[in-house]
């Protein structure tokens, strides 16, 4: 885990993505969610960051054998979040209050990060 961050309910996924990469070098890994030739273009750094978005199934887009091999890497972080929410307990609907759910957070990401 290289980054978290609380936002609000309507806060702009694409933003927070910017963010939380800023200052990550390599190749990132995306879903069709951040599908954005603008954010593509704010992320990139010649020789340092490149990021690759795994087009809709309606674009006509290639890609090449080696970016097929990292999409289907991805399917390893869905994995995780399975596991964050199945047996770390992240998704839980028993705290009462604000600091309960982030005390709830904190517990399930921690103890997915030591275990």
């Amino acid at each position: 885990m290289l980054a978290l961050r609380f936002t609000q309910p309507g806060a702009n996924d694409r933003d927070i993505f910017r963010a939380i990469n800023r200052d990550i070098y390599g190749v990132i890994v995306a879903d069709a969610g951040y599908v954005s030739g603008q954010l593509e273009r704010a992320m990139y750094l010649e020789h340092k960051r490149w990021i690759l978005i795994r087009p809709y199934r309606t674009m006509k887009k290639l890609m090449t054998r080696w970016q097929e091999q990292l999409y289907r890497g991805r399917f390893r972080i869905e994995f995780d979040f399975r596991d964050l929410k199945l047996f770390h307990g992240l998704v839980t609907s028993l705290p009462r209050s604000i600091s309960g759910y982030l005390a709830n957070y904190l517990h399930a990401l921690l103890s997915f990060v030591i275990a």
